[in-house]
Parts: C-alpha cells; sequence; structure tokens
C-alpha cells in the first residue's frame, strides 16, 4: 500500500491541475494546489477548454457555486478530458441543498464519466438516493454505515468514492481505507474541502493508483495537526500554516504521521 517517495514524484514531475471552481474558494485552491508542488490552472470560459486541457494533467470541477455556465463548461470540458484519459475529480458540495444542484449533478452523471468523487457523508448519501437520520445513514453504527455508504457509492458509480468527515473512508468498491487524522480548527475554515480537491487531483496527475488517493486525503488532515500543535486557537495563523507545511512536509513525515487502516 506505502509508496513512500509520493510528494517526491509529485514534486519533480509538477503536474497541471486545471478547475472549474468555486468562485468562493479558488484563491485557497489555487494556492494549496502551487504550494504542494503542482500548477493550478482556474478556467470560466468554455471556448478555454480543449486548449487548457491539452496542457492539463487532472480536472477538477466544483459545484459549490453552481450555473448554467458552469454546467456547460463542466460537461464540455468534462468529455474532452474522458476523450483524452485526463481524470476527473467532482465535489458535489450541498447538492441536497437545491433541486438546481442535483439536477446540474445528474446531468454531469449522464455525460461525463469521474475518476474520483469526493464529498461530505451528507453529499454522498444524497447522490446515493439516501436520507441520513438523527442515527446516521440507517439506523445501527454510524461509522460501519459510512463504510457501507462510501463502497456502494464507488460501486455505483464506477469510481474512487472519498467520504471526508471526523474518519475519512476512500473505497474504489472493492478495497477501503480510513484515514483517523485531523484538527477541529480545519473544519471552521472555508475552503478546506475545496482545497482537498486539488490536493488530491494533484497527486492522481502524478501517480494513478488508490494509494495516491489515500495518501492525499490525508495529507490535509496530517498538516492541520501539526498546524494547530504549533498555533491552537488561532485560526488565521493556523490556516498560513497549512500553506507553509503543505510545501515543507516530506513524505517520511506524510507517512508517519498518517492514520490510514483498510477496513
Amino acid at each position: 500500500m506505502i509508496d513512500k517517495d509520493l510528494l517526491l514524484k509529485l514534486r519533480q514531475k509538477n503536474p497541471i491541475v486545471l478547475n472549474i471552481a468555486n468562485t468562493v474558494t479558488q484563491q485557497h485552491v489555487a494556492d494549496a494546489i502551487n504550494f504542494l508542488g503542482a500548477s493550478p490552472i482556474m478556467f470560466s470560459d468554455v471556448r478555454e477548454a480543449e486548449d487548457l486541457l491539452n496542457i492539463s494533467n487532472s480536472l477538477v470541477i466544483n459545484l459549490g457555486t453552481p450555473t448554467d455556465s458552469l454546467l456547460q463548461r463542466a460537461i464540455v470540458a468534462g468529455q474532452y478530458a474522458n476523450k483524452k484519459k485526463i481524470p476527473i475529480i467532482i465535489d458535489p458540495v450541498a447538492v441536497g441543498a437545491s433541486q438546481f444542484r442535483r439536477d446540474v449533478f445528474d446531468s454531469l452523471v449522464e455525460k461525463v464519466d469521474f475518476s474520483i468523487i469526493r464529498g461530505n457523508v451528507s453529499e454522498i448519501a444524497t447522490i446515493c438516493d439516501l436520507e441520513i437520520s438523527s442515527h446516521g445513514i440507517d439506523v445501527g453504527n454510524e461509522k460501519m454505515d459510512t463504510i457501507n455508504l462510501v463502497i456502494s457509492a464507488a460501486q455505483k458509480y464506477q469510481c474512487v468514492v472519498v467520504i471526508t468527515g471526523e474518519t475519512d473512508f476512500i473505497s474504489d468498491g472493492t478495497n477501503t481505507f480510513s484515514v483517523k487524522n485531523g484538527d477541529a480548527q480545519l473544519k471552521i475554515n472555508v475552503g478546506s474541502g475545496d482545497m482537498l480537491d486539488g490536493i488530491i487531483a494533484a497527486f492522481y496527475a502524478s501517480e494513478k493508483s488508490l494509494c495516491s488517493i489515500v495518501y492525499a486525503t490525508a495529507m490535509l488532515s496530517v498538516i492541520s495537526e501539526i498546524a494547530s500543535n504549533k498555533y491552537p486557537h488561532r485560526g488565521y495563523s493556523f490556516f498560513n500554516e497549512i500553506f507553509n507545511l503543505l510545501a515543507t512536509l516530506s513524505d517520511q513525515q506524510l507517512v508517519s504521521h498518517a492514520n490510514i487502516e483498510r477496513v
């Protein structure tokens, strides 16, 4: 499972990550990708899609600020990325909050094949047409519910699914892993999930393996713990330290701090 040189390989390759971004968080996302050692491109005009994909190594589609224009860009870019075999990461932000968001996601699913879907438990449950009660996804143990959900979602959409939360779960439908890292301050920083999309896209562009997705998922949680130890209860300093650590964390530090288990 462990590849001890994932970060080194990423920084040597400097993959280009093309983003259809959440307009609220795109600066943070671009910074995260850049500090990590990859190169971000954001685009907002469908006429650029093919030219930019011709020089890109992965595509992130974030549905945080959906519009008809975004949907058009996502379909054109997604279909061309499929044609070029460029991996696509989609984040169905708040997909259950409005019918329009769900319609945008469903339209994309019909026309584009994704490599990775990343969301929280509510978002992934929604795209699997499940409801969450106060007892979890179903009556029973919440942890087991989440494991079953990530496996079912991966099988339904025929891709890797990442569910982030207090414990993160990653599955390709057959192999499933948990990541038990992270600090509570990460949750109050708007855009941390969107940053993770870019981090995963960079890792996967460098090495197309489940291992790379698992360690990419662990990366942000690991550095949040290190940053919190340095700046407890100091949100602005904590967030700045996240970017410092994205640039300086070593493979050895990532592997030694990551609490990863096969489930």
